[in-house]
């Protein structure tokens, strides 16, 4: 392998919006504001960049009238829950101390993605990054991929693609890259040393 492309979310910074929300709302309202927002065809506009967080806010609101102070909370302070998988982020130095071209590629909306690069510093780390809202793509769609590797003139069979959703995965596959689907930060050294990638003797988890 000579490229090594990390997903973002769950891979590399915690997301979990549904413990967020238990720690601010009842039951009952974690599932609507759960359905209504994280799991809306708005999130996924956001994720493109074709719409803003006060459009989207005012989408949403029309769909729930009542509950305009709660969605615009939400929609306003979840990056808040955007913290760094520390064994990710050991990982990512071990594979830079290794010299290995790193890349990033995700879904992610531009201003949680702006305050999450100005507030963590292994972004540094990066050689490229190809994010959802800068190009109007999204994975699992191929063409994010292609992107990617012709902005940074990569070739898929020389690359290796970590991913959380499988969906995504299978779309890299079918491009020619090589792929680990990321559960935990143990599960992914491992992958890595298997694959001759991080020195094991150089690194510990």
């Amino acid at each position: 392998m000579r490229n090594i492309i990390f997903d973002l979310g769950r891979v590399l910074l915690n997301f979990e919006p549904i413990k967020y929300l238990q720690t601010l709302y009842p039951p009952e309202k974690v599932q609507m504001l759960h359905e209504n927002i994280f799991l809306s065809k708005e999130w996924l506009d956001l994720d493109r960049g074709i719409i803003t967080n006060e459009e989207a806010i005012r989408i949403i609101t029309k769909r729930c009238p009542d509950d305009e102070k709660d969605i615009k909370n939400v929609i306003n302070n979840w990056p808040q829950i955007l913290t760094p998988i520390e064994g990710s982020i050991k990982i990512l130095a071990a594979l830079k101390r290794q010299g290995y071209p790193l890349y990033l590629l995700s879904n992610f909306h531009k201003e949680a993605f702006n305050q999450v690069l100005e507030k963590y510093a292994f972004f540094k780390s990066f050689d490229g990054k190809v994010v959802s809202y800068q190009v109007s793509l999204l994975k699992p769609e191929k063409e994010i991929y292609v992107h990617l590797c012709n902005k940074y003139n990569l070739k898929a069979e020389t690359s290796l693609f970590i991913d959380d959703t499988l969906a995504n995965i299978h779309a890299a596959k079918k491009l020619g890259f090589e792929t680990i689907q990321f559960k935990n930060s143990k599960q992914l050294s491992q992958k890595l040393n298997h694959m001759k990638i991080i020195d094991a003797d150089n690194f510990n988890m």
